[in-house]
């Protein structure tokens, strides 16, 4: 092996291979700035310190100090840093410097039968902690992937929920990068001049989250159920004059916005305005919005849209079907109902209206969780169930729907489904009543005294 600087090996090869029996310097900070032959000096007296007293972990974070510099050092340097690293259990890299250190020199090195000894001793514990660090990339892969599975799930629901409000309605927010998914990227980047792919780009995501506010004015005052878990502002309930504004103006900023349609089409009812209702959500029901099919039904059950002013019930039906086609909670409801009563040429049957109520109960829609749970107490359609009673409305509850908490209540006072407990019960009557909930106010009026 040829030497850059023979002068400094030589006082390596001093240090390592007669170490001084004394040595007793303390470890400074050695300065990269001292000339070189200085910075060898101190390194190599403070390896032959940490050598004496057996300091590992001192020394397996010298010697590399001692490699980076800019002279030329003897391959023992691998050897007693393999010995250093399997002393405190790494075994796997211990074992890596002393193949390093036994290829260097063979069988003319220093170290060479404590070299060959040391492989053989750590050779077992290297392959565990091998396959260990196999193990343990394997996993990381994995979590990576998962990770970024996750994330990529997450932009295309995002990307999804927002098509859904702007037209897209077979872009159906579940995650899954589809065929009517990309369709109706495609489609939005030829309406809006971005640059036509049909993936979810950053300056696709970024347009799509631009045209689709998150919430508005009109949202508060005329919101309906647009998810099953969700129920709506009763359009008798809206206050027609403020809402008919906020989203006259909502679709003025953001005329493409189906909910904005539906909101404004519902706070147009509340003012008495049906033909104005009907034109600002036909579009929306055109597209097949449930939502907006429910809407323009309702409208021809109550003869809003007839010449007369009478009940339209075979066109009522005809929308209600559609929307109960797409498993629209109200719409199974309102099928269940005009079932259970024999309406609109339906043939009556308790059986069939009960699978309506239970099939809407189960997409987590908390009116229809309370119809369920009525039936159970009152045993009509189903066996008599005060504990189902009780799970369906508190379902409800959970999600502050005021008629569910009102339910609960009622159990607790009367000990249907659970232990009779009037301080549960007023618990609950608060939270309902908090609400607005009027029958509420009345029991909690009650049990007070």
């Amino acid at each position: 092996m040829k030497c850059l600087r023979p002068i400094f090996l030589g006082i390596i090869c001093s240090f390592l291979f007669t170490l001084p029996p004394s040595v007793s310097a303390e470890s400074t900070t050695i300065s990269d700035n001292l000339p070189l032959d200085v910075q060898v000096d101190l390194l190599m007296t403070e390896l032959s310190r940490l050598l004496k007293i057996d300091d590992n972990e001192g020394i397996i974070a010298l010697i590399p100090r001692i490699r980076a510099l800019d002279i030329e050092i003897p391959d023992s340097l691998y050897f007693l840093e393999a010995r250093a690293l399997f002393r405190i259990g790494k075994a796997l890299t211990a074992r890596d410097q002393l193949v390093v250190y036994l290829a260097n020199t063979g069988r003319d090195g220093r170290y060479y039968e404590q070299a060959t000894e040391l492989l053989l001793a750590v050779k077992e514990e290297a392959d565990i902690q091998e396959r260990k660090q196999a193990e343990q990339t394997r996993l990381r892969r994995i979590e990576l992937a998962k990770s970024i599975k996750k994330a990529r799930n997450l932009r295309i629901r995002e990307a999804q929920r927002n098509l859904q409000q702007l037209g897209f309605r077979l872009a159906v927010e579940n995650g899954e990068f589809n065929n009517p998914t990309r369709e109706a990227l495609a489609v939005y980047q030829i309406r809006h001049g971005l640059q036509v792919n049909g993936d979810i780009t950053d300056e696709t995501l970024e347009k799509l989250k631009n045209s689709v506010p998150e919430s508005h004015n009109c949202d508060g005052l005329a919101r309906y159920a647009s998810k099953p878990q969700e129920w709506g502002i009763p359009i008798s309930q809206i206050p027609a004059q403020v809402a008919v504004t906020a989203c006259n103006e909502a679709l003025r900023q953001f005329p493409e916005v189906i909910r904005f349609q539906i909101q404004y089409a519902r706070s147009l009812l509340a003012a008495g305005r049906a033909n104005d209702a009907l034109a600002a959500i036909e579009p929306a029901a055109r597209l097949g919005y449930p939502a907006a099919e429910y809407l323009v039904a309702s409208m021809h059950e109550r003869g809003l849209l007839s010449a007369n002013s009478k009940p339209d019930m075979a066109n009522a039906l005809r929308w209600y079907k559609y929307a109960q086609a797409k498993q629209y909670p109200r719409a199974l409801l309102k099928m269940a109902g005009l079932t259970e009563q024999g309406k609109a040429g339906i043939s009556r049957s308790s059986a069939a209206a009960t699978k309506l109520y239970l099939q809407a109960a189960d997409l987590g829609h908390p009116p229809a969780l309370v119809i369920a749970g009525n039936k159970y107490v009152s045993g009509r359609g189903v066996k008599r169930d005060y504990a189902k009673a009780l799970h369906l409305y508190t379902s409800a509850a959970e999600l502050s729907y005021p008629e569910a908490e009102f339910k609960v209540g009622e159990m607790y006072e009367r000990g249907r489904g659970v232990k009779r407990n009037k301080t549960s019960a007023k618990a609950w009557y608060r939270r309902a009543s908090a609400q607005g909930h009027a029958a509420a106010q009345l029991k909690l009026e009650r049990l007070d005294g």
